[in-house]
């Protein structure tokens, strides 16, 4: 278990999907201490990896706003972050 990689290409919903499963491991209280350091480990790491995915994709979201109301001319607007 111990040192664990992530492959550089998971897809983010993959990722997702491992540290659900790597929670349910530390929930289940199955693990010796070790065990759960490791997966604790493990999570951290997935964890910061789909951090970064929905980063990339905030910074890359933007929304299309009709320029003129009844125009069929448009205009990109830089996403905001909505806790701002």
């Amino acid at each position: 278990m111990a040192g664990r990689k992530i492959a550089k290409n998971i897809k983010f919903e993959d990722a997702l999907k491992e540290l659900e499963e790597q929670v349910k491991l530390l929930e289940s209280g199955e693990l010796s201490l070790e065990e759960s350091l490791d997966v604790f480990k493990h999570g951290i790491e997935l964890s910061k990896l789909c951090m970064g995915k929905l980063e990339t994709v905030k910074q890359e979201v933007e929304k299309i706003v009709a320029a003129d109301s009844g125009s069929d001319k448009y205009k990109l607007e830089v996403f905001h972050d909505l806790e701002a």
